[in-house]
């Protein structure tokens, strides 16, 4: 009998060491949900669990409006059960709540701290643009006033114009001095709605005539890449070719379309739809940098991505709506879910020999996106994570920064020639980036142009011009 009591003894022993073993992690508190801690204190807690249990796990803010007052800066909820292990590689997302449209400065201070130690910890903090030093006291000009959303703006072109821009609502404007000349009209032809609607053109010569080609959204679900004949320095809306058309989902977001030339091809950056597996799986063309060699697609266009004139350059992106050349590199901006802003670098195009991934929808910037969805296999999404190219610039969602815009280079001068120059969609910001020295400019201080800037392009001078969802056209000289 004795022997019996004392194994079961050991028995039990043994039992209670495995079940404190298998339990040794902390829990996630019980109190982080319905408004019962705050924020402050949600965030006190998670470092001091980290640091007792020497555990490497990741936390983040995600705002949800509220309308409970007693819930204002307090955690709503998380991503996790309450009482979860938390582990190694995890990754918490605390919900606060917020007053529509009036975000407290004590959740804003917090946020931002919080990036800001997030970006030490990964020793990146020089690559933040948010802390660029000012350079100049630059001045936007206001050139024009009362269009529609402005969406992209070039000066070069074969028209003689001063420079040309478009509107989301479908229509494209020469300029010279100061004098608007419609140029086409495709607003019957495009959809208008949320992102939708004409996002790019440029100018291209295939050795037979000039043709202005045009990325917008169709009346028939369907993504365009058009070209309309130009004679006698008219475009010809009813000398029409579809040179591509994808089909496009209900969601009216992240459409990309900036289309740019590369030799004798044709690059074009597309958004993921607001589908995120779209940028990791290879049977849909959005998502990605796509070239295209459009000589024969005048007569036969292309609406799959396994047409061999397709060549996927770059996949893993969100949102790259404002893409541009470099020399023979690609800048793509890519634009964040809800935390981190990317300035990508697609290098020496013409010697690629697959396809480069940027992280989405695995990683927002360098940090976990939490995207639990499996729209690939585990062993083609473990590849994607182990070769992804993370970007060379970013800023998070803090200080009231939001989206990432670009961008262009400065053909025409000697001064800034080594520069790209992006922007922020909310604040205005806009930035000079030097690739080759490292080196980071602001160049125009947050909240001086009054409405979010959609596009930033060469004006063939020493300045930018700055288009804006309230259809102003800026022109910003440089420092």
């Amino acid at each position: 009998m004795n022997k019996v009591k004392r194994r079961l003894s050991i028995l039990f022993l043994i039992l209670t060491v495995i079940s404190c073993s298998a339990s040794s992690n902390p829990s996630l508190p019980d109190n982080f949900n319905n408004c019962r801690v705050s924020l402050d204190d949600a965030l006190a807690t998670l470092a001091e669990i980290k640091s007792d249990n020497s555990l490497n796990f990741e936390y983040r803010i995600v705002r949800e409006v509220t309308d409970r007052d007693e819930c204002i800066d307090m955690i709503l909820g998380t991503n996790l059960d309450q009482g979860a292990e938390l582990q190694n590689g995890l990754l918490v997302d605390l919900v606060v709540g917020v007053l529509q449209g009036n975000v407290t400065e004590s959740v804003k201070d917090t946020e931002y701290d919080l990036y800001l130690s997030q970006l030490n910890e990964k020793g990146l903090i020089e690559r933040n643009l948010i802390d660029s030093p000012l350079f100049g006291d630059g001045m936007p000009i206001q050139k024009f006033d009362g269009m529609g959303v402005i969406t992209y703006i070039q000066f070069e072109n074969p028209l003689g114009y001063e420079f040309i821009f478009s509107e989301a609502e479908g229509r494209i404007y020469g300029v010279n001095e100061d004098n608007l000349t419609l140029l086409i009209d495709l607003s019957d032809i495009t959809i208008r709605e949320r992102e939708s609607g004409l996002h790019s053109f440029e100018f291209y010569n295939n050795d037979i005539a000039n043709y202005l080609l045009v990325t917008h959204s169709g009346i028939d679900k369907k993504y365009y890449l058009s070209s309309y004949l130009i004679e006698n320095n008219n475009i010809l809306k009813e000398n029409k070719a579809q040179l591509a058309l994808f089909n496009i989902n209900d969601n009216n977001v992240h459409f990309g379309g900036k289309i740019l030339k590369n030799n004798n091809e044709l690059l074009i950056c597309l958004g993921d739809q607001n589908s995120p597996g779209n940028s990791a799986k290879f049977d849909s063309p959005w998502g990605k940098v796509l070239s295209l060699n459009i000589q024969d697609s005048f007569s036969n266009p292309i609406q799959d991505i396994d047409d061999e004139r397709v060549t996927v350059l770059a996949y893993g992106l969100r949102n790259p709506w404002s893409c541009f050349m470099q020399d023979e590199n690609l800048i793509v901006p890519d634009v964040g879910n809800s935390h981190w802003e990317e300035i990508n670098v697609l290098s020496n195009l013409d010697k690629l020999s697959e396809p480069v991934f940027f992280g989405w929808p695995w990683f927002e910037s360098y940090f976990d996106a939490n995207y639990k969805n499996s729209p690939v296999q585990e062993d083609i999404k473990l590849e994607q994570i182990k070769t992804t190219k993370f970007p060379e610039y970013l800023f998070p969602h803090g200080n009231d920064y939001c989206a990432v815009i670009g961008g262009t280079t400065l053909a025409n001068t000697s001064k800034w020639r080594e520069h790209i120059f992006v922007g922020d969609f909310c604040t205005g910001t806009i930035w000079a980036i030097s690739l080759e020295n490292n080196s980071k400019l602001k160049i125009l201080e947050k909240n001086l142009i009054p409405f979010s800037i959609t596009t930033i392009n060469d004006s063939g001078k020493d300045s930018l011009l700055i288009g804006t969802t309230s259809g102003q056209i800026f022109e910003l000289p440089l420092p």
